[in-house]
């Protein structure tokens, strides 16, 4: 199974990151630290990320 890849930061264009906590999995910019909020999976963390303003969800 390929991971889907992350867009880059809507913010300030910077790589982001999956991450796991405790929790479960968040996605946070290395540049200017903008984070979505923990997820319980990778893919809804992902999902979250790569959603954007005006895109069709999927």
């Amino acid at each position: 199974m390929s991971e889907t890849v992350l867009k880059p930061c809507p913010f300030c264009g910077g790589k982001a990151e999956r991450t796991e906590c405790l929790s479960g999995v968040f996605v946070q910019c290395h540049k200017c630290w903008a984070s979505t909020n923990v997820s319980s999976s990778q893919g809804a963390a992902t999902r979250a990320w790569n959603r954007r303003v005006g895109e069709a969800a999927s």
